[in-house]
Formats: structure tokens, sequence, C-alpha cells
């Protein structure tokens, strides 16, 4: 079957809603909620989608919502928006700035729903027309940005509580602070890495500074092991492989004339491939036992997070060929891989899925603003372009 609308229309007609995707976007902005409390944005959605005529489902892996758009009797699609925020104060001064102090839409999550209600705005007009040729569920997750007290994130949580099941395929996107708007871009396979912390404790043995023979020193310890760690990258994971190992946080020494006891490291493990996710763990605990000839010793503990991100090769290409069609081939990128991770990487590996970056960087700022800073911006020129990518992908899936 040939698309119900081309990428022209699809774009007009996204352009016509960028008021409204806008006024979503500002209202969300202006009350972020961090993950698992986000009840203020779930009923805004809700109440947003039934205002299209689409019943949502609410409470959805705690506070996340789900709403379907059927039409025939095609595939089944599923599009995604995360929704909540993060522990950040805003520094932008815009009249729509978070008026909640700590608290900041500082990754993009607001405009991700937005868009994502756009999105929906079009596609049920068509289902209404008798125009959608399958059925596409909205999945507006909690949770993106951390875990609750199990240690899920609100991706896990969707996943598990069955709100994929029966997808042929699953969406979702991201603002792109480093692409210019008007463009997009993602790749087939992995995109995004996976995210793993770790703690490490070394014992030693406290002693008077003056006297360090008599006691074991855990910080000349320590020293050993961030060289030991800093080198498993380069010298024992394969060079064509990619991961990394950063040491975030070090503490230890209660005083300038005490020979310190224990040292408290923390630090994130990040790599593309599962096999090198693996190697990356089994090394670090082969750097930390370093110390164990010097008469140390150590407790590694790793924690599992979000993995590898990698978007499936067939929905990867149709998604770049939606976007061209959307917005001209020479607007489309292949994105490259970024060390970042993305819980949407969870359901890409239930069901065949692909994620896009979207651009939203205006070339005339001064400076770019990054996600997770108290300066995030972005350029609201995108939102209608990201509202229609979702439609254009789903529209895309629906009549393969």
């Amino acid at each position: 079957m040939k698309p119900t609308l081309d990428g022209a229309a699809i774009l007009k007609q996204a352009n016509s809603l960028h008021e409204k995707i806008r006024s979503w976007r500002r209202q969300i902005h202006r009350y972020p909620e961090l993950g698992f409390t986000e009840t203020r944005t779930a009923a805004l959605i809700a109440a947003a989608l039934c205002d299209l005529g689409i019943e949502p489902e609410t409470e959805v892996a705690k506070t996340g919502v789900v709403g379907v758009i059927k039409g025939g009797d095609g595939p089944v699609v599923g599009l995604r928006a995360d929704i909540d925020a993060l522990p950040i104060t805003e520094q932008n001064g815009a009249d729509f700035d978070s008026t909640r102090p700590g608290l900041m839409h500082a990754c993009g999550h607001d405009a991700h729903t937005a868009m994502l209600l756009g999105a929906a705005t079009i596609l049920k007009t068509l289902a209404d027309r008798g125009q959608l040729p399958g059925t596409v569920r909205l999945l507006f997750q909690p949770s993106e940005e951390g875990q609750d007290e199990e240690g899920k994130s609100g991706g896990m949580r969707m996943v598990d509580e069955g709100a994929l099941a029966g997808l042929d395929a699953v969406f979702g996107l991201h603002v792109d602070t480093g692409l210019p708007v008007g463009t997009v871009a993602t790749r087939p396979g992995p995109m995004m890495a996976s995210a793993d912390t770790f703690t490490l404790t070394l014992f030693g043995q406290a002693a008077h500074a003056a006297r360090p023979h008599q006691g074991l020193d855990t910080i000349a310890l320590a020293a050993h092991v961030i060289q030991a760690i800093h080198q498993i990258v380069s010298r024992r994971l394969d060079p064509i492989g990619e991961g990394v190992i950063t040491i975030g946080t070090i503490q230890g020494g209660a005083k300038d004339n005490i020979i310190a006891d224990t040292v408290t490291m923390t630090g994130t493990i990040r790599s593309f491939m599962p096999e090198n996710r693996d190697r990356l763990h089994t090394e670090l605990q082969r750097a930390c036992r370093i110390i164990e000839p010097l008469g140390g010793r150590f407790e590694l503990k790793i924690v599992t997070g979000y993995p590898p991100l990698v978007n499936d090769e067939a929905m990867a290409g149709l998604m770049l060929s939606a976007a061209r069609d959307l917005l001209g081939s020479e607007q489309v990128r292949v994105a490259e891989k970024i060390m970042a991770a993305e819980d949407f990487s969870f359901m890409a590996r239930t069901v065949p899925g692909s994620f896009l970056r979207l651009g939203v960087y205006n070339p005339a700022w001064p400076q770019l603003y990054p996600v997770h800073t108290p300066t995030f911006r972005i350029d609201e020129e995108a939102l209608p372009i990201g509202a229609a990518a979702l439609v254009a992908t789903a529209l895309a899936r629906l009549t393969l």
C-alpha cells in the first residue's frame, strides 16, 4: 500500500499545529517532575488524548500513559516519548522557565512529549478519515533518567507490564543540541552505549602519617588501581572495540597526618557491544586485584544499567528513508555513535525499533546549550519537524 500522505503533506499538517505543540511543551516545561512522580504531566497528556478522542490508559509503569489510535488491519506500531525531568535549577530567564526550584526539563523530554501529542493529532485525523492503514500505540514513558527502588526505569517497567506486546515496531526520538534545526540523524546497529556503574572500596591499614611503615597507605594503593583501570581500554580491550571506564568520584582519608585506611571510588562503564561490556566488567575486577600482593583488599560492586541502544537495521533504514522524503536527503544524516545511554534500548531489543536524533540548535545562537545543564534550550522551530518525523516513520512502517 502507498503511504497515506507524502512528506510535504505531513510537514504541512505538522506546521499547522506548531503553536499547539509549543503550548504543550511550555506547559510541561513550567512544571517539571522527576521520574515516577510525573502525575501532573500524565494528567496533561491524558486530557490532551481525551480531547483528540483517544481513550488514555493511565498509571502504566506507575506514572506513564498509553493511548491507542486504531486504523485498518495493518501492523501495530509504537511511538514513544519520555516525560520526566532532572534535578537541575534552570538559568534561562524565559517566561516559561521551570516554576520549581531544583527541577528542570534539561533533556528535552517536555519537547518529546509535546511532539508525540502533535503526531497523535495528525494520526487520529487520518484514522477518523479511514486513512490509517494500521494501529498506532502511543507510549508516554516515565522515568527515563533514573530507576526506582527495584532498579527499574520507566522503559524497563513498560516492557515488563506488556505495553509493547503485539507491536511490530517501535520508534522514538531525542533532541540533539549539536544538530541544527531542520536536520535529523539515525543509524542502523549500535547507536548509544550501555551504562553501568561501579562502587569500589579499597582497604589498607591506618597509621600515623609520620610512621607510614606501621600501616598500609590506601591512597597509595588507590594510585596503583587508578593506573590499572585507565589501562583497561587501551591495553585489555580490542583496539577496534569501543568502551570507556571513568572514575567519577574518589574519597579517602580523614586528616593530613593520618594514613588512610579506606578509599572509595565510583564510576561508570560504557560500551556498545555486549561482549565488550562483559570484558570491561571482568577487567575492572582484575585491575583491582593489583593491590592484593601489596597487602590490600577491595570490594567491588557493579550495578548493571541500560543496555546498548541497537537500532534494527531495517527499521533504521525505513526511518532514514521517511526522513529524506520529509526533509530532503541533504537534511538527513547518519548519526554518530555516542557514549550516552538511553532506556529506549529496552524497547528496541524487545521489538524491532529505531531511534531518531532531532536537530534543535539554532546556528544564530552564540554557543551550544547542551542537555543536562541549567541553560539547556531548544529552538522550538524543531517541534513540528519532530512531530512530522514520528508520523512519517509510523506511516512508512504501517504501509510496508
